[in-house]
């Protein structure tokens, strides 16, 4: 008994069907196993590749690490530079106060004395005196961790 429906040029659904229960159907399924098979090794390739680029990102990650450990490094050695350009700055432009002081037109006994001795002695106590101050401020630098 066909309960299909008829549709001229095209065989009923109910002949479909008895056809796709016959074996030479069968014959033409997929095979299950294979497919496993191939899916499987797709996804151990997929899985290296995840693997090698997670690898490749922890490397450029590290790298961009190490790059940011050189360039502070790189900053702590700039700003360590300006401690001591700007401690040498104060101490000489206190040098220079001292010989605008002499430089000025005001009246001490310093300058009725006509020794030269006494000017060599004054650049010298001053040029000394600077010299102690900046060894004394690196010193100082170097006890506190400041400069290293």
């Amino acid at each position: 008994m066909d309960h299909g429906v008829e549709v001229p040029g095209c065989a009923s659904v109910a002949s479909d069907v008895a056809e796709t229960s016959t074996p030479e159907f069968i014959q033409f399924l997929p095979k299950i196993d294979e497919l496993e098979s191939l899916l499987e090794v797709y996804f151990v390739q997929i899985d290296g590749t995840l693997n090698k680029l997670s690898t490749l990102r922890e490397y450029v990650d590290d790298t961009e690490d190490y790059i940011n450990i050189m360039l502070d490094d790189k900053q702590n050695q700039l700003l360590q530079m300006g401690v001591v350009l700007s401690t040498v700055t104060l101490l000489v432009t206190s040098a220079v106060v001292v010989t605008a002081i002499f430089g000025t037109n005001i009246h001490i006994t310093l300058y009725r004395i006509t020794d030269l001795n006494v000017f060599w002695e004054a650049v010298g106590g001053t040029l000394a005196g600077v010299a102690t101050l900046f060894l004394g401020a690196m010193l100082y630098y170097w006890k506190n961790g400041i400069l290293r």
